[in-house]
């Protein structure tokens, strides 16, 4: 790949990011919540196999503080529940409550929209060759370091 395509690739990443978080951020107000915890409710919600704030910290890269805050402030509103490990009282689990899965599904809907605008006058047999292409370079990611090429 070019310097050129790279740097149009990773400019329209970056402009699709902030797109869907000006969105989000607008669908967060609406729905009375902050735009941390519409981050941190999607994580959880799209994540089932995560279900702790260390998940959202490492697999989403929010910082501990942003995590922190938005389940305090998702606890208090009664949106999720905070269970303790039963085996390992370090380990908190993240259960998210009946009461937020109209919040839950007006966010999944802004995911969708946006994910549609994106996929748009993109034949579906190419888009799932580019995720086939993506999920691989993904796994070339994670199976090595650069440096060991």
């Amino acid at each position: 790949m070019d310097k050129k395509t790279l740097g149009k690739l990773l400019y329209l990443a970056k402009k699709s990011r902030n797109d869907f978080e000006r969105v989000l951020e607008d669908k967060a107000r609406e729905c009375g919540i902050t735009k941390p915890e519409a981050d941190v409710l999607l994580f959880f919600s799209n994540n089932k196999e995560f279900d702790n704030a260390k998940d959202a910290v490492i697999y989403r890269g929010f910082s501990k503080s942003y995590v922190s805050q938005a389940l305090k402030e998702l606890e208090q509103k009664n949106y999720i529940t905070i269970k303790v490990d039963e085996t390992d009282k370090r380990y908190q689990h993240i259960i998210i409550n009946e009461c937020a899965s109209s919040i839950v599904s007006k966010l999944h809907d802004v995911q969708k929209k946006h994910m549609t605008f994106l996929k748009r006058n993109i034949d579906p047999d190419d888009f799932k060759i580019f995720m086939k292409v993506m999920n691989q370079i993904v796994d070339n990611m994670l199976e090595g370091n650069e440096k060991d090429v």
